[in-house]
């Protein structure tokens, strides 16, 4: 009940939750400052008076003293110079004199001089001030305070209220597919909000150009197999190709055309299974064992094409990674290499340590890369000669599959190439697993992808 009570009275807007929070703010300051000024009334200007009603005390019982007879009268005359004090004197324990009491009388002080006792009773500082008023002032106070915040936090809210609103305009044109549009970016905190927010939305836009490029080109690179296949399909169904050389020739025609069309799917499918960030299977791995193993498996590939694949197996060099994506990223440079060089050309694969982890190297001796070329040579879809690697295969998402596991692997790729020199894809993999990598579960699906 208390709790529906509270939630009721919560302030909702911005306005009101400025106003509340300085508002108690305030009351908070005021009643501090208030009771210091208590405690310095009650402690040092109390002891102050006390002290000197001290001195009074022990100047009227001198007085009294030095005439006992007369203690009535010279009491009179000390309570004639002290009129706002209450004022005993006792001579041999006999009150001689006296003033009654009054409302708003605080502590007392006695002074003894022989037989002579003189007891001086002050009036309370406190008492002299009015309470009503003391509230009233206070009240009033804090009522004006409360106006001055309230039209205070009104243009607050209204210069706040409108920067929100104009990012949330910005917000909701992004949500429409608007990522050409900025927020206003100005010094305070939202601002700096709408400069993220522009960052964010820059990065968005970046990527929806590419993936829209890639689409594009992706149906180009669909569109181009499916059309062979359909054409060699309609020569053999509608007796263009009549003789049985035409025939196989279409028939070997479309058996290439889908497995190009194969392989340009598996890659899709492989990107988009790494775009997913899935969870590495993480132990360690001797990476020229794997060398070795990569260079076997496709040794039968590079001579077919008339290239040499050599790998040097050396020491154990065991780093902390995934056994399938480091075969997967060698396949895929190697297979590159090998389409990238001329019969007689070797392809050299070998890994060596590095600081914080090892290397694997890929170097071929073939056609090399211009330096134009190097810095979109691992995106997807991306080739040098587009012709040529065509004909020859390959899907140009090789790199972009090496890249991602690369990242996968807390790891990067770079290249150095020259044009009729060859070309150098170096791997960096650190030794140990990166902080925060994720682990693949037991049992969970592994994929790897191996260039045809």
């Amino acid at each position: 009940m208390i709790r529906r009570v509270l939630g009721a009275l919560r302030p909702r807007t911005f306005r009101a939750r400025t106003a509340v929070t300085i508002s108690l703010a305030l009351l908070a300051v005021v009643v501090g400052v208030q009771g210091t000024i208590l405690w310095v009334v009650n402690n040092r200007v109390e002891s102050e008076v006390d002290r000197l009603l001290a001195e009074q005390a022990r100047t009227i019982a001198a007085r009294v003293a030095e005439d006992p007879g007369n203690a009535a009268s010279r009491s009179r005359e000390a309570q004639l110079l002290l009129n706002d004090v209450r004022l005993v004197v006792e001579v041999d324990d006999t009150v001689v004199f006296w003033t009654a009491p009054s409302s708003g009388l605080g502590g007392e002080v006695t002074a003894t001089d022989g037989d002579v006792s003189v007891t001086v009773q002050r009036r309370d500082p406190a008492s002299t001030v009015n309470d009503a008023l003391l509230l009233g002032l206070v009240a009033a106070g804090l009522a004006a305070s409360g106006l001055i915040i309230w039209i205070a936090s009104a243009a607050l809210a209204r210069r706040l209220r409108g920067s929100v609103d104009e990012l949330t305009d910005t917000a909701e044109a992004v949500a429409e597919g608007e990522f050409s549009v900025r927020a206003p970016e100005r010094s305070d905190e939202i601002g700096r909000l709408a400069v993220a927010f522009n960052r964010m939305t820059a990065r968005l836009e970046a990527a929806d150009e590419r993936q829209r490029a890639f689409l594009a080109d992706a149906a180009h690179e669909l569109r181009t197999p499916v059309t062979a296949i359909e054409g060699f399909a309609e020569a053999l169904t509608d007796g263009t190709a009549r003789r049985d050389t035409d025939r196989e020739e279409a028939a070997q025609f479309i058996r290439e055309e889908a497995a190009r069309l194969r392989e340009l799917v598996r890659d899709l499918q492989e990107l988009t299974w790494l775009d997913l960030e899935p969870p590495v299977s993480w132990e360690g791995v001797d990476l020229n064992e794997a060398v070795e193993e990569a260079v076997t498996r496709l040794s039968p590939r590079a001579e077919e094409a008339g290239v040499i694949l050599a790998g040097r197996r050396g020491a154990p060099l065991v780093v902390e990674t995934d056994r399938a994506h480091v075969g997967t990223i060698l396949s895929n440079l190697i297979d590159n290499a090998v389409r990238a060089s001329e019969p007689g050309d070797t392809v050299a694969v070998s890994s060596r340590t590095a600081p914080g982890g090892a290397v694997i190297e890929v170097a071929d001796q073939g056609r090399g890369i211009p330096a134009e070329h190097l810095p979109y040579l691992f995106d997807r879809l991306y080739r040098v000669k587009t012709d040529r690697q065509r004909a020859e295969g390959g899907s140009g998402l090789g790199l972009s599959i090496v890249r991602r596991l690369a990242t996968l692997l807390g790891g990067r790729v770079t290249v150095s190439s020259a044009v009729d020199e060859g070309s150098t894809f170096t791997v960096w993999l650190p030794a140990s697993r990166p902080a925060g990598a994720t682990t693949a579960s037991p049992g969970a699906e592994e994929r790897t992808h191996v260039a045809g």
